[in-house]
């Protein structure tokens, strides 16, 4: 097995990083942590350990200090025998000092047991040690928590709209010019519809559909079905498939227990309690709450649903271009994602879409609309009012596609395209 280890780390070592385009995401490569990065299935997680191998070497880091395995190489067999990696590594460079080498383990959840053998290598060879791993068997976030604070994780999301643009080779800057400008309008109608997945940046749209029910296939029947050993697929399905029909809307599990009932489904609520919280333990969806200070009268109320890339939607056989609104809604909740988890909607006779608590920043009240006319003026500007009258040091956003020309938007809220806003 040694052979083969060193032939691997060697192969590595001999050929070019593979090709990638850079993220706008930026670990510092050098912190005494193990650093996990976590994120939804296909987001980029593997390419962006080639970006900060990439930044490594640009620092002078000499290649054989980085040592790399995909540990879902099937001939990677090591039987519980884990210091082999070392051992293989230590006789290829004998000299090397490997307190100051870098290890990269990509799917760490391949080796059973793997927590107590890294919090090892950190105890006894080096602090600079990096992990990703697979929703299907571990779920990423669960990477950080086995480690004990020993750990900091980065997320990484499907692509940004700025960086969305840099794939496609547009100048996310240049706003003014008017034939970036409009390549810039083109690329958002394509983003809004099918979201940020890198892999689909170059596809045509009829590949794209294909791609992206491979996703979400994958989700169902890896990352839910063979994780939690889901029995009734299709009830899984159907739940899933209501979800994301109610995107950017409150959803009830009691809702969704009266009409499994309807349907002659025999199933418990608690039952689909477990599995809407199994949904949105896999990056597909997530929940946000109604704001209220009291923590048990936000988690006992009804939740909003949005997922975390409007290609998701596509996927899921929903027809998106019934509701433009709804899809800048959720693209505006996963941008906002990418800095916070702290993101609420409040309701109060009128809605407001998000409320935002940012460090160092006063809170952040937001309102979304595709076209503000004559017809949605009173409730979106309402919607505004009524929760800074509960959050009175809040600034106001609305941001939207279109605004009226004869609408006299005032003046505590600041308004902004959602373009802009994007590439603010």
């Amino acid at each position: 097995m040694k052979n083969l280890l060193k032939r691997i780390i060697l192969d590595f070592h001999n050929r070019p990083l593979p090709p990638f385009k850079k993220r706008h995401a930026d670990v510092p490569p050098d912190i005494e942590k193990i650093i996990t990065i976590i994120g939804p299935r296909r987001a980029g997680k593997t390419y962006y350990l080639f970006q900060i191998m990439d930044k490594l070497g640009k620092q002078g880091i000499e290649r054989k200090r980085i040592l790399y395995l995909n540990l879902e190489d099937e001939r990677i067999e090591l039987n519980g025998n884990y210091d082999l990696i070392i051992e293989s590594y230590l006789e290829l460079y004998p000299d090397i000092d490997i307190a100051k080498s870098y290890l990269f383990f990509d799917e760490i959840q391949e080796l059973h047991g793997w927590e107590k053998f890294i919090r090892r290598l950190q105890d006894t060879h080096t602090k600079h040690i990096f992990l990703t791993g697979s929703n299907s068997k571990l779920l990423s976030k669960e990477i950080a928590t086995s480690l004990r604070g020993r750990s900091i994780s980065f997320e990484i999301f499907p692509l940004s709209f700025s960086e969305f643009l840099d794939f496609k080779g547009i100048d996310s800057k240049d706003t003014y010019s008017t034939r970036n400008a409009s390549a810039i309008g083109n690329a958002f109608e394509d983003y809004l519809l099918w979201g940020g997945y890198p892999e689909l940046t170059g596809m045509d749209s009829h590949l794209k559909a294909q791609v992206m029910q491979e996703y979400f296939n994958v989700m169902i029947y890896r990352d839910l079905t063979e994780r939690y050993g889901t029995r009734d697929v299709s009830i899984l399905k159907y739940l899933i498939k209501r979800l994301i029909s109610s995107f950017t809307k409150e959803f009830s599990v009691n809702k969704l227990y009266n009409d499994l009932k309807a349907r002659g489904l025999s199933i418990s609520k608690n039952h689909i309690y477990k599995t809407v919280e199994q949904i949105f333990s896999v990056y597909m969806l997530a929940n946000v709450e109604k704001y209220d200070p009291s923590v048990i009268k936000r988690e006992m109320s009804n939740k909003k649903v949005f997922l975390y890339d409007n290609g998701l939607v596509s996927a899921a056989s929903y027809s998106p271009f019934e509701d433009r609104g709804k899809l800048m809604e959720n693209l505006v909740f996963s941008h906002l994602r990418r800095s916070t988890e702290d993101i609420f909607f409040m309701k109060n006779g009128w809605e407001c879409d998000f409320l935002t608590f940012q460090k160092g920043d006063k809170p952040l009240l937001i309102q979304v609309t595709n076209h503000l006319n004559q017809d949605n003026y009173r409730r979106e500007i309402k919607g505004l009012e009524n929760a800074r009258k509960k959050i009175p040091d809040a600034e106001t956003l609305l941001i939207s596609g279109q605004i009226d020309k004869n609408l006299a938007v005032p003046e505590w809220i600041t308004t902004s395209r959602i373009t802009d806003w994007l590439l603010a």
